[in-house]
């Protein structure tokens, strides 16, 4: 799915009402109507007071709408409506419509003192996507007291205050919402760590925008959903085998941190392919064989660190390094040698570098150029920092991260919430599945497997990270629908892969 700017969205939404023969105001009905429906399922059979919270824009259309739907089955509806010199022709027609279904209208401005109801849930319908600059401080009163209201908060389309396309200060008034009900695309600030304090959870509403003027639109974001998904993951062949499925190698290790490995490789077989090598140092070996049965041993002439990488390992399909590895000397020059001999090849392996092995490189940035094109790289936050540098802002951090996969011509999976894929050629690809229990130790040891098995069963890298990320945010979907949040470890990621791929190869 694609993520437009605030422009292209306009100017979809613009096209649309061409080719549909549709009034503006015919669109913003559409809307409302979906919106409506998802309130109703949150109101289920009770009777409701909703405080609905217009701007003089479309975006406060659409909150008017909603209000008179809610009116009309029977809800409690309060409308406060901000005083403006300009209201928009479709706002002033929706005003006239809520009056004529005679739900009063309190006229409201930054300054007024606003009294809540107790149970009332609140609904920001202020300021949309089209929010084009920072509201100045004169909006802060009017925005904390919603904010200090002990209700829920829902937000229509983006938070009020928050830009779409834009950096947002901390310090800028913005709503919080508990919720967000995002219509027609994801915005991009929806998907960023920064504000995801005033997100909160989102709901994607697809309001029937024209796919083929859609279709005409150019962008270098996009956001990752089952539909899209399922388009990648090829489905098992009658006479298949084993080494259709290719051969993994999953290389890491050392003294009490073996099961890094451990969770990378039964990841890497609960992804399907054919055969996995684990390599780690001589004390993991016990470690391996008791407990992934199904994978082939090998092991590091030292004890306790991987001081060499073995040839051999450069037959197989795919190798992902570095979960557990730690950074002693001898593991440093190992890594170095081991890229050396990659480099060196024609034809070299598909390539998975995390953990250790990104800290590792952080310290030796030299060694970046000795990198497979296309490699897969894998930081969490502070790895990425470590790698690219300090950044000032999430779109700033983006931008970093994007100048850098151009330069060494990598691809980056930036672990954390909506998990973001970039390739060499500023392609942003967010990841829509996962939950707050992934964060959890060992879960990016799990990733690294299933990208590594789906590397090894003949994916291309970029499909590879994509459906990998998807496929491992889901597990923890699947999960958490029989284990509490709070409760669910890497190793409950991994028994549910096989959940995950019956929803993408159903």
């Amino acid at each position: 799915m694609k993520i437009l700017s605030a422009q292209d969205i306009r100017s979809l939404e613009q096209q649309t009402e061409i080719k549909q023969q549709l009034s503006e105001a015919a669109l913003m009905e559409r809307a409302g109507r979906l919106l409506f429906g998802e309130l109703q399922n949150v109101f289920g059979e009770c009777r409701c007071k909703a405080e609905i919270l217009c701007g003089f824009g479309n975006n406060g259309g659409d909150g008017l709408v909603l209000g008179r739907l809610l009116h009309e089955a029977g809800h409690e509806v309060t409308i406060y409506l901000v005083e403006h010199d300009h209201y928009s022709n479709d706002n002033l027609i929706n005003q006239k419509r809520l009056r004529e279904s005679g739900v009063e209208i309190v006229n409201i401005n930054k300054d007024s003192i606003l009294a809540f109801s107790e149970k009332s849930i609140i609904l920001d319908a202020l300021f949309g996507y089209g929010l084009s600059r920072l509201l100045d401080e004169s909006w802060t009163p009017l925005i904390q007291q919603i904010n200090s209201a002990n209700n829920r908060i829902f937000a229509i389309d983006i938070p009020s205050g928050l830009l779409a396309d834009e950096h947002t200060p901390p310090d800028a008034p913005v709503v919080k919402a508990e919720r967000t009900y995002t219509l027609a695309f994801v915005k991009l600030a929806l998907l960023l760590p920064a504000y995801g304090a005033f997100v909160g959870d989102f709901v994607l509403l697809d309001i029937g925008l024209d796919q083929d003027a859609l279709h005409e639109i150019d962008t270098k974001n996009y956001y990752s959903t089952l539909d899209d998904v399922k388009k990648m993951a090829k489905p098992l062949g009658k006479f298949s085998h084993k080494g259709t499925f290719g051969h993994a190698v999953i290389a890491g290790g050392s003294y009490g941190s073996i099961g890094a490995v451990v969770l990378a490789s039964r990841a890497a077989l609960k992804t399907g392919c054919g055969l996995v090598s684990s390599y780690v140092p001589q004390c993991g070996y016990q470690i391996m064989q008791s407990t992934v049965p199904e994978a082939l041993v090998k092991t590091d002439s030292a004890d306790r660190v991987i001081s060499n990488f073995a040839p051999e390992l450069l037959q197989a399909r795919s190798i992902a390094v570095g979960m557990g590895l730690g950074r002693a000397q001898q593991s440093q020059e190992a890594l170095h040698q081991f890229l050396k001999d990659l480099d060196k090849l024609d034809h070299p392996p598909k390539l998975l570098l995390d953990a250790d092995a990104l800290n590792i490189l952080s310290l030796h940035k030299e060694w970046l150029n000795l990198l497979p094109s296309f490699s897969i790289l894998t930081p969490h936050p502070k790895e990425l920092q470590r790698l690219i540098g300090e950044w000032e802002n999430d779109f700033d951090k983006l931008q970093k991260a994007s100048a850098w996969s151009a330069k060494y011509q990598q691809i980056l999976v930036i672990k954390g919430a909506n998990t973001v894929i970039i390739f060499p050629d500023g392609q942003l690809h967010f990841n829509s599945t996962g939950n707050p229990g992934m964060a959890t130790a060992g879960a990016g040891d799990v990733l690294s497997g299933i990208i590594g098995s789906l590397l090894a069963q003949g994916y291309a890298p970029k499909d590879a990270a994509i459906l990998g990320v998807f496929l491992h945010g889901l597990a923890g979907d699947c999960a958490a629908k029989t284990i509490h949040q709070k409760s669910i470890t890497a190793s409950d990621l991994i028994e549910h892969l096989s959940d995950a791929w019956r929803y993408l190869l159903s």
